[in-house]
């Protein structure tokens, strides 16, 4: 068998070492003189000395193997990133093993990138017009490709020496040329790219041995690989956590500081330009649109640096931008955020948008711009604007803070909103009960005149012998300006409980009395209703309470057993209430009130019940929990539709 000793991996002729020293043995028995003993003998010797040199080639071999495997796995393993380590892999393998070497490897997207090429001998690298074929980015497909398509070796033999362009062996058989091995990069049963070898003309072809020493250094390339991969996205997923619990705290941060500012759009504003500029800053600008004339108002902004918020505050105020214009207008227009990383005077001037920057950028120098739309239930209604100086160091925004200022102008456009919703009830409120106020007071002194011109007239009529139907309309007449005397009061209750005028006179007052005293009172009403009343009263001490407030108490409460009782008994108790105080329960065998309208009856402008033969305002029972909170008492409600109600008041003794 011919062989070079400079090739690796060749095999060993089927004769081996034993098999020639057998026959040389063999032929020294031989009777000496023998013609064909001498030839015999130099033809063994030959053949020992052949058997041995390839023994030795094979040895020198295996040894290069396992020594290239070594190495390049000692390189993998150590501190070099993983594109150094493959990379001082490909160079290992150059000179002793091959002349030249690449690695491919699929990138993020599916593409395939060459990491590197390495080559042993200017002079005896391949022409590159050979290897046009097999190189990834010059053509698709490739055998690269190929080879990373389909996961499985490719060996071309005889490759074109420089000037030539076929592949093929030439005639006889034999290959001339030099030979191209490419290997898969797998790992975790996946390709993760190529590893390609070449030998160039005058060196031994790749050969069996060669193909699974390149497959088995390939696996660990491509392990390499995979492992470094698994790390880099380990740590970026680490980093991205990290990054993400950063924002998260931010924004449960700005939830809670929201949340203490309440509903007031003031305190709300103000910590939105605060927190804005402390965790993205510098500057934070907050502009609102008018109803009015579609125009960007400024509300509010901050900046750590008075000199530079002065600066800021001429900036915006310079001029009002509709929708459409300016970069604050753009966005309101476009709903889209506008990220401008690095913008300096000589680039605002060209730009139509940023003209009113110009003093600042003049003054600080390159600023990062960013600014975001606030946007609540499907509109905009405003924008979120910040300013860094990155003349000053510091870094540019980023996507990561658009995001960031995103989230963040989301929750304060919901908190304005609601800010402003609020203070507009507020404000209905507020001059809903002024119009109560002076209404009640408007009518009231009219209201007085009246009720003393029917008291008039009643006396009259209980004096003089009066047609019978006289008399009867003269007694409704005064129970109608009793009632309306009844509802003025509680508009003017209502201005005072608002606006926390509701002052308490307290003495020492006696509840057993008192309540005797109201339902004697209300005798006539519980004789109409056709409703029995039935007091029961314990020996309890006196307290320190407001009379007239504690007498309304009883009123209403009475009115409304008189009002929902249906002609059935009620029961009013005074009682000991232990060490809570005193205890009053007013309970009739009405209509009753269902679970869910418990708590509403207590507010005002609540009924229970809608229907017309029950009139009132619904501020009856809101008046009375408001007057037993300012005693510092609870009242409590029991009782199931067709089952009747029991309400009870318990006082401390004050």
């Amino acid at each position: 068998m011919e062989f070079r000793a400079g090739g690796v991996g060749m095999q060993v002729p089927q004769d081996n070492f034993m098999t020639v020293m057998d026959r040389m043995s063999h032929a020294l028995e031989q009777p000496v003189g023998a013609p064909s003993a001498s030839g015999l003998l130099r033809e063994l010797v030959r053949s020992a000395a052949d058997a041995v040199l390839v023994a030795q080639v094979q040895e020198e071999a295996a040894s290069l193997r396992l020594r290239v495997l070594a190495e390049a796995g000692g390189l993998l393993s150590g501190p070099l990133e993983w594109e150094e380590a493959v990379a001082a892999v490909a160079q290992l393998v150059v000179g002793g093993f091959a002349d030249w070497c690449a690695v491919d490897f699929l990138d993020e997207h599916g593409a395939l990138r060459r990491l590197t090429a390495r080559h042993a001998h200017e002079e005896r690298s391949p022409c590159t017009g050979c290897l046009e074929a097999f190189t990834p980015e010059r053509v698709r497909p490739s055998a690269i490709t190929e080879v990373v398509r389909t996961g499985c070796p490719l060996l071309v033999t005889g490759l074109g020496v420089p000037g030539t362009r076929g592949l093929a062996p030439e005639a006889g058989g034999r290959e001339s040329g030099g030979s191209f091995l490419v290997v898969p990069l797998a790992a975790r049963h996946r390709t993760l790219g190529a590893m390609s070898f070449v030998r160039g003309p005058g060196r031994e072809p790749f050969g069996e041995a060669e193909r699974m020493l390149t497959e088995d250094l390939a696996s660990r390339v491509g392990l390499a690989i995979d492992h470094a991969r698994l790390l880099r996205e380990s740590r970026a997923a680490e980093a991205e956590s990290r990054r993400h619990a950063a924002r998260l705290r931010i924004l449960v941060d700005v939830d809670r500081l929201l949340a203490q500012a309440g509903l007031e759009l003031p305190a709300v504003l103000d910590v939105i330009a605060h927190k804005v500029s402390e965790v993205i800053g510098d500057g934070c600008v907050l502009q609102l649109i008018r109803e009015e004339d579609s125009t960007l108002e400024p509300v509010t902004l901050h900046h750590p640096d008075p000199e530079a918020r002065w600066l800021l505050a001429s900036t915006v105020h310079a001029r009002r931008q509709r929708s459409g214009e300016g970069l604050h207008g753009g966005v309101v227009l476009g709903g889209h955020s506008v990220l401008l990383p690095d913008i300096d005077a000589e680039a605002a001037r060209a730009s139509e948008g940023l003209a009113e920057y110009v003093p600042y950028l003049e003054r600080y120098g390159a600023q990062s711009l960013l600014v975001v739309p606030l946007r609540a239930q499907g509109r905009v209604v405003g924008t979120l604007g910040v300013v860094r100086d990155v003349a000053g160091g510091s870094r540019p925004y980023t996507e990561e803070d658009r995001l960031l200022l995103k989230s963040l102008g989301e929750r304060a456009a919901l908190a304005i909103v609601g800010a402003r919703l609020y203070g507009a009830a507020t404000e209905a409120v507020r001059l809903r009960d002024d119009f109560l106020s002076v209404a009640g007071h408007e009518l009231k002194t009219p209201l007085c005149a009246l009720r003393l011109q029917i008291q008039m007239l009643a006396r009259l009529t209980r004096g003089e012998a009066a047609a019978p139907d006289v008399a009867e309309r003269v007694a409704k007449a005064e129970r109608a300006s009793e009632r309306l005397a009844v509802l003025v009061d509680e508009l003017l209750d209502v201005g005072r409980i608002s606006s926390g005028r509701l002052l308490l006179e307290r003495e020492e007052l006696d509840l057993a009395q008192l309540t005797r005293e109201v339902l004697g009172r209300m005798s006539e009403a519980f004789s109409r209703s056709g409703s029995e009343v039935r007091l029961i009263v314990d020996a309890v001490p006196a307290g320190r309470w407001d009379r007239m407030r504690l007498e309304q108490v009883l009123v209403n409460l009475l009115s409304n057993a008189v009002k929902y009782g249906r002609g059935q008994p009620v029961e009013v108790r005074v009682e000991e209430g232990g060490q809570k105080g005193v205890r009053l329960v007013v309970k009739d065998h009405g209509i009753g009130i269902a679970p869910e309208d418990r708590a509403r009856i207590f507010e005002r402008f609540e009924r229970a019940v809608e229907d017309k033969r029950y009139q009132g305002l619904g501020l009856g029972l809101w008046i009375t929990r408001e007057i037993i909170d300012a005693h510092g008492g609870s009242i409590q409600v029991h009782g199931g539709p067709g089952e009747g109600s029991t309400f009870t008041v318990t006082l401390p003794r004050g």
